[in-house]
């Protein structure tokens, strides 16, 4: 079956940064009564960071991106990379309602950026169907987070 997905980005953080980094530049030119140059070059970096952050945020909602899970096989395709169970370490979940999906692979230490995704579905079928397959071929889902002991196995009845 194929379920949608999309990237977790920080970009909200990043924009919030940069916010806050103006507001203190404006705040310092303005208490001060004179024109810092520095300031100005500051504000065109904060500037540059934000039409950065907000490229790359269009670039990841515009772009479909979807996985690909079939039943009686022992892969997954996400987003035409094809990831076989034998490659997969464990299945770390983060969050409740909207939740992140990491898929640790053995001969990796840090997740690649195509294994950390989030379904679009609202019925949560993405979520079972993945459940299921990790079920079906051998791969611990865990669920991590602050809610959460480090050792908790999540359940196949989400």
């Amino acid at each position: 079956m194929k379920f949608a997905i999309h990237y977790s980005t920080r970009m909200k953080d990043i924009l919030i940064f940069s916010l806050v980094i103006s507001i203190i530049m404006f705040q310092v030119a303005t208490l001060t009564e004179y024109s810092y140059p520095v300031l100005f070059y500051m504000q065109m970096a904060v500037n540059a960071v934000m039409l950065v952050a907000l490229a790359i945020e269009g670039y990841a909602r515009l772009i479909k991106r979807e996985i690909r899970i079939q039943e009686n096989s022992d892969t997954i395709t996400i987003n035409g990379a094809l990831v076989k169970a034998e490659q997969i370490r464990e299945i770390k979940v983060s969050g409740c309602h909207k939740a992140a999906f990491h898929l640790s692979l053995k001969d990796k230490n840090v997740t690649p950026l195509f294994c950390s995704f989030k379904f679009e579905d609202k019925n949560c079928e993405g979520i079972r169907q993945l459940t299921k397959w990790a079920e079906r071929n051998g791969i611990a889902v865990r669920k991590i987070g602050p809610q959460t002991r480090s050792d908790m196995v999540l359940s196949s009845n989400l």
